[in-house]
Formats: C-alpha cells, sequence, structure tokens
C-alpha cells in the first residue's frame, strides 16, 4: 500500500466531509471489533439532499438528524446510516475500504474510491463512483491489486445485502441512537 494512498483518503469517521455542517454532537462505542459512530446535527447552512431513483429530492442531513457510521475493523467496507430528527431511517451508503483502523482512540478507514449506493424504493444495492476508482487506478494511486480488491470486497458485500446475511447490515442501529440521544 502506497504512503499517498493512506494520507490523502484516510477519513476519521469523528470528522464530517460534510461542507454544510457547522456543528455536531458525536459519541463512538465500542463493541469487540467493530466502532460505531453517532451524529447529531445540531448547525447547518444548508441541507445535504440527494435525488432519488425516482427524481425526488429527499434530505440526507438536516439539523436535527442523524448519522450513524459502523466501521469494522476486520472488514474493508465502512456503513454509514441516515436519519431525520424524528429517528426515522432515510438509507445507507457504504464505502469500500484499503483498511479500517484506530489511531489517537479513534476509527478511521482509507476509503478506496468504491461505493455501493442503496435504492430504498426498490431496495436494491449498485456500485457507485466506479470511474473514481478507474481513475484512481489509470493514475497510479492505487495498485491493479487495490483495484481488483475493491471489487472482491463490493461484489462479496452486494450478495450479501442480496441475501441479508451481512451481520454489520442487520444490526438495529436506532437502538443506539435512542440509547445515546
Amino acid at each position: 500500500m502506497r504512503k499517498s494512498i493512506k494520507s490523502k483518503r484516510k477519513k476519521f469517521v469523528s470528522s464530517t466531509y460534510m461542507r454544510e455542517a457547522i456543528d455536531y454532537d458525536i459519541i463512538t462505542i465500542k463493541e469487540q471489533n467493530l466502532f460505531i459512530t453517532i451524529k447529531k446535527y445540531k448547525e447547518m447552512n444548508g441541507k445535504f439532499s440527494l435525488t432519488t431513483e425516482d427524481n425526488k429530492i429527499v434530505d440526507y442531513i438536516d439539523k436535527g438528524y442523524y448519522v450513524v457510521e459502523l466501521t469494522p475493523l476486520e472488514e474493508q467496507y465502512n456503513i454509514r446510516y441516515y436519519f431525520d430528527k424524528n429517528k426515522k431511517y432515510i438509507d445507507y451508503y457504504i464505502d469500500i475500504t484499503l483498511e479500517n483502523g484506530v489511531e489517537y482512540k479513534m476509527p478511521y478507514y482509507i476509503d478506496l474510491y468504491l461505493d455501493i449506493i442503496h435504492y430504498p424504493k426498490s431496495n436494491r444495492a449498485m456500485f457507485c463512483d466506479e470511474e473514481e476508482l478507474e481513475e484512481a487506478l489509470e493514475k497510479g494511486v492505487i495498485s491493479k491489486k487495490d483495484y481488483n480488491q475493491a471489487y472482491k470486497v463490493g461484489n462479496k458485500l452486494l450478495k450479501e445485502i442480496e441475501a441479508k446475511t451481512n451481520s454489520y447490515l442487520n444490526i438495529d442501529v436506532t437502538k443506539y441512537i435512542n440509547q445515546y440521544f
């Protein structure tokens, strides 16, 4: 693994990468080899919204909303769940990672450019950002081995999502929000 990948794409779950977020509360819980990070957004300078598969605009992050991230240390992905201010589930998103770890007592992951997006209306999941992964390979930012590993992990996850067998996706994360907020 190249050091430049680590420094460029290392994301600490304690940070927010939403430029709309001004202030948020955060709690991180460790359960065996899993970190659960909950963020409640207190102040925003705008919403973070996405267009759904049926062309409706859905707010994913706004004032009072929650994001719950699962960072399993023995896997190569990070799962992000979105909830509204009433703790109603909105959707999830998965980053395929080169590695997950802990530094300064805080979980992080090294983003490997390939993601899985979930479409709640049809309840299907698929790859997104494949062009970023391809570009990273072409520019020599990642190796062919890393490129292949991203697809290996992603394809395994897609099968587990379809079969509903992924233990982390089967966790009731709402109970953590209710317990801590």
